[in-house]
């Protein structure tokens, strides 16, 4: 805002006196333009203060050139000012968006994750290190967790194996320090290898990395030919002796009964399947498929395969979606549920040449040793 005081000139000594004073005033504080006409004085700061003596169409132009400085200057300034705001702001989102990228990408890379309660800390169960990064259930890659493992004890010691999913064939992996029976095995969600010891009646906890083994507890019960994975971070179990499906407590290995499972049970398997939201079972005495009910423990027939299984092992496979199995001739087979058709995948070529197979665990999580052995 521009602000005029006009004061009109005299003859009087003490009115020009005035007009001197007001006009030295205003130019000690002016920095803009002085002039003087027809007697009188204009003066403009550069604040757009000015103190005008005297009159004539000369200080209507120098009030106007005032005006209009003072306005140009504002104008700028606040367009100087817009400016530096909007380029301030923009700077400050692009940092705080690249920070951020950067630091959940961090975080992702690292394995870190976070629980239900607020907590953080990594995924690493038992010496092995799982890292969900890419498939959810299986980790990233292509060919990440494209097998399974099995124990294969006929041999002394006990050796584990990576069996690969694409012809079957076997990679020995590591020993254990015992010559142990183990007829069944399965990964946990947690990442955790469990197998039951038919020999110490133990649940177990090994590295697949090393077979470095740990010892959970006793499983209280004296035939346990299947268990496996369930919809949480438990375990289910096959019981044979009086032929129920039984609940395994993976901080003790005790095992808690759910229910009947309605039929004799011969050798067979066990295995979780997220599709079918329950369990699949096969068994070896009437070489059929069935589900069980995860719940009440009932056995129901799904389909009659075609082959003969001895020995059994069975897996439903978290990433293919498939369900695996094996018998006496150490072949790595798929098994359709919708006629139970077993196609053969081919040998698992074991060094054992005589050895069977019963047992097959497929990760959830990925199991980086495993997926770098060839």
């Amino acid at each position: 805002m521009v602000s005029l005081v006009l004061i009109a000139a005299g003859c009087s000594g003490d009115d020009s006196a005035t007009a001197s004073e007001g006009g030295s005033d205003a130019s000690s504080t002016a920095d803009s333009e002085s002039s003087s006409e027809s007697g009188g004085t204009v003066t403009a700061t550069s604040s757009a203060t000015m103190t005008m003596s005297g009159s004539g169409s000369e200080s209507d132009s120098s009030a106007s050139d005032a005006t209009s400085d003072a306005t140009s200057d504002a104008t700028s300034d606040a367009t100087s000012d817009a400016t530096s705001d909007a380029t301030t702001d923009a700077t400050s989102d692009a940092t705080s968006d690249a920070t951020s990228d950067a630091t959940t990408d961090a975080t992702s890379d690292t394995g870190v994750m976070t629980a239900t309660d607020g907590t953080t800390g990594d995924m690493t169960t038992m010496g092995v290190t799982s890292d969900t990064g890419g498939d959810t259930t299986t980790g990233g890659g292509d060919e990440s967790g494209m097998w399974l493992l099995s124990f294969e004890d006929t041999s002394s010691p006990t050796k584990l194996y990576k069996i690969h999913l694409s012809d079957g064939h076997a990679t020995h992996l590591c020993d254990l320090d015992t010559s142990d029976n183990y007829n069944t095995s399965t990964f946990g969600r947690n990442g955790n290898l469990y197998a039951a010891n038919a020999n110490t009646l133990n649940l177990e906890v090994i590295n697949p990395c090393t077979c470095e083994r740990t010892i959970v507890g006793p499983t209280n019960v004296s035939a346990l030919p299947g268990i496996t994975a369930d919809q949480a971070l438990g375990l289910y179990g096959l019981e044979t002796t009086i032929d129920q499906l039984v609940d395994i407590d993976t901080l003790n290995g005790n095992a808690t009964p759910i229910g009947p499972l309605g039929i004799n049970w011969g050798t067979g398997g066990l295995t979780w399947s997220d599709e079918l939201e329950d369990t699949y079972a096969i068994n070896g005495t009437d070489d059929t498929l069935y589900t069980i009910n995860h719940v009440t423990g009932k056995a129901t027939v799904l389909v009659k395969t075609d082959y003969n299984f001895g020995s059994v092992g069975i897996e439903w496979h978290p990433k293919t979606k498939e369900i695996y199995a094996c018998s006496n001739s150490s072949e790595l087979f798929s098994v359709s549920e919708k006629d139970g058709h077993v196609t053969t995948i081919g040998p698992m070529n074991l060094d054992n040449q005589a050895a069977h197979c019963d047992n097959l665990a497929a990760p959830w999580t990925e199991i980086q040793c495993v997926d770098d052995a060839n």
